[in-house]
């Protein structure tokens, strides 16, 4: 008998996961993620108060369809959390809805609760391409603890919150943090905040980015009040970007209650251009033109042609 059972569990462990599967309701993720390699969710809607966890196996393919939404709440979210090695998720003209103009009230962090809308953990060379994100609450994309990672073809759109009654704020096309290796090419967002907002790590690459609306590309360290590591962001290029009608172009920024810091090897910032934006303070030193709001962080080896 226990020989039996022994090699029931076996042939259980064995059996190979289901190719494809299609789920049309929230309540036949969890079960799907486990089970499938190749997920589509389609025109789901996410319960309040609930992270759309997607905790993909290593080397699997998610895929989104129609439109996804997600029932109002006051609350910090994420609305949205993918994880995973070696994983593709395309968008594959879905539109991932964070109903905004229920939340926005001109106050961003300040005012009501609202959730952040997507954030990304991925790791070991994934991709995540073709997502349109439509009115975030507040911060649309967060790569945090992120590695080896493209992003590529967003298309983030918080345009809705330009104006009006219900004014969208501290809406970031893209935060990255505590990262490394993470590249964010072919996109655009319109929004009212930074366009990329650089918080800390090391590889970064943001390439043909068109930003409108918001406050332009950042270097923005000093989130924490830690000396070192947690505000130290190291090599980064920006390239072929086009930031139209916001703030700023490129600029760094600090926190005035931040510990020490440092930004360090932008070895290339190439081909941006900027229309109808102010133009951002500047710090000239020997070799280098750095665009400065604070003066807690060092910088060294920037080439600005």
């Amino acid at each position: 008998m226990p020989i039996t059972l022994l090699a029931a569990v076996a042939t259980i462990q064995a059996s190979p996961l289901n190719a494809s599967c299609t789920v049309t309701s929230y309540s036949g993720v969890a079960a799907a993620l486990q089970s499938c390699n190749a997920l589509i969710l389609k025109d789901i809607t996410v319960p309040a108060k609930t992270t759309l966890e997607l905790n993909l196996k290593s080397g699997a393919s998610l895929t989104f369809a129609g439109t996804i939404r997600f029932a109002f709440a006051e609350w910090a979210g994420p609305l949205i959390e993918i994880k995973g090695a070696k994983v593709t998720v395309n968008g594959a003209g879905a539109t991932l809805d964070g109903e905004g103009p229920k939340y926005w009230d001109g106050k961003g962090d300040k005012g009501t609760v609202k959730p952040k809308f997507l954030r990304i953990k991925t790791t070991g060379g994934s991709t995540v391409k073709n997502i349109k994100l439509l009115n975030c609450p507040k911060q649309c994309v967060s790569s945090n603890t992120a590695s080896d990672t493209v992003l590529d073809n967003f298309n983030i759109d918080v345009s809705a919150g330009d104006k009006g009654e219900a004014l969208g704020h501290n809406t970031d096309g893209f935060d990255v943090s505590r990262s490394s290796g993470i590249t964010v090419q072919n996109s655009i967002v319109k929004n009212q905040d930074d366009c990329v907002a650089v918080n800390q790590g090391n590889n970064f690459i943001f390439r043909n980015l068109t930003c409108s609306g918001g406050h332009g590309l950042s270097l923005s360290v000093g989130q924490s009040s830690a000396s070192g590591s947690p505000n130290t962001v190291k090599n980064v290029v920006f390239s072929d970007c086009t930031v139209m009608n916001s703030d700023n172009g490129i600029h760094v920024k600090t926190h005035s209650d931040a510990g020490t810091g440092s930004v360090s090897d932008v070895t290339k910032i190439s081909n941006c251009l900027a229309s109808g934006s102010t133009a951002s303070t500047y710090k000239r030193t020997t070799k280098k033109v750095i665009p400065l709001e604070h003066r807690k962080a060092t910088f060294q080896s920037a080439n600005c042609p």
